[in-house]
């Protein structure tokens, strides 16, 4: 008959060479609890989420997010989720222009404010395929972008007329709160965005907020941040 009893000398050698299949039960169970949960978590519809990214240097975009959801779930209650990320399309980092360029083309983004030049590069062809056209709304009075030169920043629609599809930051001064240099950006509506009145909301939230008096040493903070575009971020003070 088998001698099956269980004793310590049986237990310690069980362990010293079969541990290895229990922490890879382990290791299975702990994947398929979290696969499990990112399935089944819920995730808010278009509608009631917004996704910003902050593309014009270095952002604090944790601040951002934290100052403006309360701001936002006060002009939009039924809004569920505001993202905020930071995509530094002003450095030589190629790693940052293929994220942006995938998040783009995988059309899951809201809002963006980006460098100037970026903006004109993507209106290029057809601007109306890229940003909402905000023409509309400055003339309902449900965007009031303050007294800006659109100059360079007006693109033909779909009409074949002229519309404004961004909104120019350079007196946006309220931006340097964040880290965030308002010269030469713009902010824009994505015209894929599920979300686009709420966005829209936002975006005049923003321009209420950062429409500012040019701080006190921002002319020679501006200077500093172009002279080391491609050196480390600095935070205006």
């Amino acid at each position: 008959m088998a001698d099956n009893r269980i004793t310590k000398a049986r237990l310690k050698n069980h362990w010293t060479y079969g541990w290895w299949k229990y922490l890879i039960m382990v290791v299975l169970v702990v994947m398929s609890v979290n696969v499990g949960f990112s399935v089944t978590a819920y995730k808010p519809s278009e509608e009631h989420r917004i996704e910003v990214y902050l593309c014009q240097g270095w952002a604090d975009a944790e601040q951002f997010q934290a100052d403006f959801w309360p701001a936002l779930q006060e002009a939009a209650p039924d809004q569920e989720e505001l993202t905020v990320m930071n995509i530094d399309l002003t450095s030589d980092d190629i790693y940052a222009n293929m994220q942006f360029s995938t998040y783009v083309a995988a059309q899951q983004n809201d809002m963006c404010l980006l460098p100037r030049s970026e903006v004109k590069k993507l209106a290029e062809d057809e601007a109306w395929s890229a940003f909402a056209e905000l023409t509309p709304y400055i003339e309902s009075g449900a965007l009031e972008p303050g007294e800006v030169s659109f100059s360079g920043l007006t693109f033909t629609n779909e009409e074949g007329g002229e519309g404004i599809f961004a909104i120019p930051t350079d007196t946006l001064y309220g931006l340097t709160k964040y880290g965030i240099d308002p010269a030469d950006g713009a902010l824009v509506v994505m015209s894929f965005s599920g979300n686009e009145e709420n966005t829209v909301k936002l975006l005049q939230l923003i321009i209420d907020a950062c429409a500012t008096e040019k701080p006190e040493g921002y002319d020679e903070w501006h200077a500093q941040r172009k002279a080391n575009q491609s050196g480390a971020s600095q935070i205006f003070k």
